[in-house]
């Protein structure tokens, strides 16, 4: 059991992301989960979509790099330690976590360089900006 997910390579600049969301977005293609990784000059977006093959011709056609691979997808206990479990079931095994994102809820975790600046750039965004406490964070 596996799901396809697609990794986009792009420059670690303003509006990249964007990009590769419209062109998504224009083609019919719902995000279902994805992780950004990033280095100075570069990034890795990693993407589970509704529709892989649709999404990666979308992407090529523009122009974008991107490669397909198959990865695993679980669903743990939301409970203290329910990741854990799932984790030292794989160490366990001598299974080594390369990397791993949340998928799902649509609550996404942004960071950015200027976080005011930000909140106000996503005022009248059709976004709520949520508080620690609403997303069941001490704060």
């Amino acid at each position: 059991m596996s799901v396809t997910q697609l990794a986009v390579f792009l420059e670690n600049k303003a509006g990249r992301l964007a990009e590769v969301t419209r062109v998504l977005g224009n083609a019919g293609v719902n995000i279902i989960g994805f992780s950004v990784a990033d280095t100075s000059e570069y990034g890795i977006l990693r993407l589970v979509v509704d529709s892989p093959n649709k999404a990666y011709n979308a992407l090529k056609e523009q122009q974008f790099t991107v490669y397909m691979s198959k990865v695993l997808c679980i669903r743990v206990p939301n409970r203290p330690g329910g990741l854990a479990n799932a984790l030292e079931a794989l160490g366990a095994r001598n299974i080594n976590v390369e990397y791993m994102y949340p998928i799902g809820e649509a609550e996404i975790v942004f960071g950015v360089e200027n976080l005011d600046e930000a909140v106000n750039a996503l005022h009248g965004a059709d976004v709520t900006i949520l508080s620690g406490r609403e997303i069941g964070s001490e704060e």
